[in-house]
C-alpha cells in the first residue's frame, strides 16, 4: 500500500500530465478555427485568458469577423468562439490581430 505522499505526487504528475494535453488539444482547435477563417479572407483576433484558470474562465477568446451564430456553426456553445460583424478598435482593444504567420499567439500558459 502507498503512502498518502506518494500517491498524491503520483496524483499530481498524472493530472498535470492530463491538463497539458487538454490545453494542447484545445488550443490546437482554435488555431484550426482561426485559420480556417483566416483562409476565407475573415480578420481574426484572440485574447489571452490570463485572469483565471481555464475551468473557470476558459482558454481566452477568439472574436472572428462575421455575423454567424456559434451555436449554429457548432450545433453547441462555444464560449471561447466569438463572431462580430463589424470589427472596430474599441472592440478589438486588448486583442492580438491573427494572421496565419502568427498563430502560435492563440495561446494559454498553465
Amino acid at each position: 500500500m502507498q503512502d498518502p505522499k506518494s500517491l498524491w505526487q503520483e496524483t499530481k504528475l498524472k493530472f498535470a500530465e492530463l491538463e497539458n494535453a487538454l490545453v494542447d488539444c484545445y488550443i490546437a482547435f482554435l488555431r484550426q478555427m482561426a485559420k480556417m477563417y483566416l483562409q476565407q479572407g475573415r480578420r481574426v483576433f484572440f485574447r489571452e485568458n490570463r485572469v483565471v484558470h481555464w475551468g473557470e474562465g476558459n482558454f481566452g477568446r477568439l472574436l472572428i469577423e462575421g455575423k454567424e451564430d456559434p451555436s449554429e456553426v457548432f450545433d453547441d456553445y462555444i464560449s471561447e468562439i466569438v463572431f462580430e460583424r463589424e470589427i472596430n478598435e474599441q472592440i478589438v482593444k486588448g486583442y492580438v490581430e491573427i494572421t496565419e504567420g502568427n498563430l502560435h499567439e492563440i495561446k494559454y500558459r498553465l
